[in-house]
This record gives C-alpha cells, sequence and structure tokens, in this order.
C-alpha cells in the first residue's frame, strides 16, 4: 500500500483527476490525464480497507466491482460493512459476473443468472456497470457472451456500460497487475504513462496488495 501511495501522489503531481468509469464515460472517454481506478473485489472483502482508507487519505475514488455469486456473501456483516465504507467514500459500485461459468456448471440460463445478482446487488447499491470475472483457471469466459449480446442486454437492465468496451479502452493506456508468472504489471508501468499525460485506466485487485505483509487477510 505504500507503492500504491507514491502512484496516487505521482498522479497527482502529474495533474491527473481520478474519476469512477461512470464520470469518465460522461466526461467524453477524455484520452489525458484522467486516471479511472477500478478495483475487482474477487476474494477477501476486508482486503478494500486499506484502498477505502488511502482513496479518503488523497480524496480520490474508484468503481469496485463486487461478486454476488462468488466465494464471499455480500449480505455477510463484515463483507457488507467493506463494501458500503467504500460506498460511502464515494466508491461506484458495480456487479463482478461469472454469469456463463456459473450458468453452464449449474446448467441453468445466464441471463436469469445476471438478472438475479443485479437484483440483490441493487437492493443494496446503485449499480450502472457490469465487469465479467475470471480466475487464473477459468473455465467459461463471460466475456464473448457480453459483447454479443450487449445491445439486448444493457437495455433490458438498464447498464451504462461493462468495463471491456472499446470505447473505454481505447482512449486510455489499460494497466492491470497479474501473474506472469510472479506478481508484476502485465503491460505498461504507471510511472512511465503519467509521463506521457495519456488517460489511464488501472485494474487493482486489493487481496494482492497489503499494508505489512502478504498474509494480513488470511
Amino acid at each position: 500500500m505504500d507503492y500504491l501511495d507514491r502512484i496516487f501522489r505521482a498522479a497527482k503531481e502529474h495533474g491527473y483527476q481520478f474519476q469512477t468509469l461512470s464520470e469518465f464515460i460522461a466526461g467524453g472517454h477524455s484520452s489525458e490525464r484522467k486516471l479511472a481506478l477500478r478495483l475487482d473485489l474477487d476474494f477477501k472483502p476486508a482486503s478494500l480497507k486499506p484502498f477505502v482508507t488511502l482513496a479518503r487519505k488523497h480524496h480520490v475514488t474508484a468503481t469496485l466491482f463486487v461478486r454476488v455469486c462468488g466465494p464471499y456473501n455480500v449480505l455477510w456483516y463484515p463483507a457488507y460493512s467493506a463494501i458500503k465504507d467504500a460506498a460511502d467514500a464515494g466508491f461506484e459500485i458495480g456487479l463482478h459476473t461469472a454469469v456463463v461459468e456459473w450458468a453452464t456448471i449449474n446448467g441453468t440460463d445466464p441471463e436469469h443468472i445476471l438478472a438475479t445478482e443485479l437484483s440483490l446487488l441493487r437492493s443494496l447499491f446503485p449499480v450502472r456497470g457490469i465487469a465479467p470475472h475470471r480466475d487464473v483457471n477459468y473455465m467459461h469466459n463471460s466475456l464473448p457472451w457480453l459483447h454479443d449480446n450487449w445491445g439486448d442486454l444493457s437495455q433490458r437492465y438498464g447498464l451504462t456500460y461493462h468495463a471491456y468496451q472499446e470505447s473505454i479502452l481505447s482512449p486510455v493506456n489499460y494497466i492491470n497487475e497479474g501473474l506472469s508468472p510472479h506478481l508484476c504489471w502485465r503491460g505498461d508501468d504507471p510511472f512511465d504513462v503519467m509521463k506521457t499525460g495519456r488517460s489511464i485506466y488501472m485494474l487493482l485487485h486489493p487481496h494482492w496488495w497489503y499494508v505489512e505483509h502478504a498474509f494480513e487477510h488470511e
């Protein structure tokens, strides 16, 4: 988290404005000095807390994608509390869905599961966007299904965007961490991109980030 603190400070020094994905879209997809920070809460909701603390310190916001059909229960007290704290800090809440994988494994209709997930999460938070989830060893990628059906799905469920639309990705440098084979930046380093002034769309996974050591959220 000290490293992320340096990223936030450097972004401000280079004149970047932090935005949620909805704000980035509403602002016209600017290609200059916008930073859309995205957090995918795949596991361990408690790992979100230091992100919220740091965001409050720097007065920045982010888009947080939350799983409903996943390994944590959004209605369990500490999980809900961590997500609600992020929403109270100005984070936009979106749905992180593995709808095709879930429906294929369980022999049901993916759209029915999407409707169920959205209904539950929207009973707690306003949700305008979704992002497909996949594990490292994923079996069924939901993104092609979203691409193929987005026109109908977005209208039927009142969705403004999904996180991999070309209109979002094309004006930015997309930066995310991943295993290759060790944890690293998969593409550009954010400090290098900041020198160019180009807008940044940065995806982080809270369970890989820590304050004191990598096992503090176990």
